[in-house]
Order: C-alpha cells, then sequence, then structure tokens
C-alpha cells in the first residue's frame, strides 16, 4: 500500500513520480512561500472569529509538510475555539517509517511528532484529531473527491509535483468538483 522513497542529496523522492516531495535546500521554506504565504493565511487565521471553522483541502498529502506547517500556523494565530479542518487526499501515502526519516532530514520540524503518533493510513477515510485541529486523511484518489462528504472549502493547496509527471489528477471532472466545493466570494 505505501509508495517507494528514494532519498537523492538527503531529500526524498517519490520512485512512482521521479519527483522530490520538496526542495533539497529547505522544504519548509518552500511550503511556507508556496502554501501559507501565497494563500494568506497568517492573515485569514488572526482574522477569524471565535468558534469559526477554517478548512482547507489538499490533493497530495506527501510527507505531511504542508499540514504540520499550517497546523503551527494555526495554534499560533488562530482563535482559542476556532477549528482548523485540513482535508488532504493521498493516492499513494508514505509508509510511517519513511516519514519518520522525512521527519529526521527535515530536523525535527515542531509538530512532527503529534502526527507521527497518530498515523497510520488506511484506505478511504481517516480522521485525526489534534486539540482544534482536524486532520482528515483521505487515502484515495483526488479525482474521486465527489464521493466524500466535504463541507465547504476556504483555501486550496494543489499538489505540488510536477503536472507533467502526475497527469491523471488534473482533468476536468476535478476542477468542476473543487470549484463546487470552493467557498464563494463576497
Amino acid at each position: 500500500m505505501y509508495t517507494k522513497i528514494i532519498w537523492q542529496d538527503n531529500t526524498p523522492k517519490s520512485e512512482l513520480f521521479d519527483d522530490f516531495y520538496f526542495s533539497s535546500t529547505s522544504g519548509i521554506n518552500e511550503s511556507s512561500y508556496n502554501y501559507l504565504e501565497h494563500n494568506f493565511l497568517e492573515q485569514r487565521f488572526k482574522k477569524l472569529a471565535d468558534y469559526q471553522v477554517y478548512r482547507i483541502c489538499e490533493t497530495g498529502f506527501g510527507s505531511g509538510l504542508n499540514f504540520i506547517l499550517t497546523m503551527n500556523l494555526w495554534e499560533s494565530l488562530a482563535p482559542k475555539n476556532a477549528k482548523l479542518e485540513f482535508v488532504s487526499f493521498e493516492k499513494y501515502p508514505i509508509s510511517p517509517s519513511d516519514l519518520k526519516e522525512i521527519f529526521i532530514a527535515l530536523n525535527g520540524i515542531a509538530g512532527h511528532e503529534k502526527l507521527l503518533s497518530a498515523y497510520d493510513p488506511k484506505p478511504g477515510l481517516n480522521i485525526y484529531k489534534f486539540n482544534n485541529v482536524i486532520l482528515k486523511l483521505i487515502i484515495d484518489d483526488a479525482r474521486y473527491i465527489s464521493n466524500y462528504d466535504l463541507d465547504v472549502v476556504d483555501t486550496w493547496f494543489l499538489d505540488g509535483f510536477s503536472p507533467a509527471k502526475n497527469t491523471s489528477i488534473w482533468e476536468e471532472t476535478f476542477f468542476a468538483n473543487m470549484m463546487k466545493l470552493s467557498k464563494k466570494s463576497k
């Protein structure tokens, strides 16, 4: 069930897609810039009302780095009683032992212990609760997003692998479903 990881320059690479999970120079900076900063999550989290729910949907959980960085940001900025629901699809999950090695390579990024202690993905929906953060890790193809009862999404994190190497997700049907689930602008 688990995907095969190969290591190159102390950086994990998907054997299946022949692509890196993150940059060899600074995966943390890369993910922060591409996902947290470009989606203005710091500003959005600060503006939330108490008890408000904020939803992110990701296509490609991969190493879980985006989730951990988002959870860390959430815990430092969001109102005490607000909730983060992070939904992530992953067709080819990383094994728990490989995930542990990835976090060692990332110098034990804060928050990784929480994920590692819970991470045991099974096919379908896996729900992990971390205080006011809920991770819904769906071990399935994101193209089947309509098979899952998901609420409206505030922010999307799209797969970081090169579209040329992972063409299957980039289909009209997926984008139509994404549009249906997206929160409408005011």
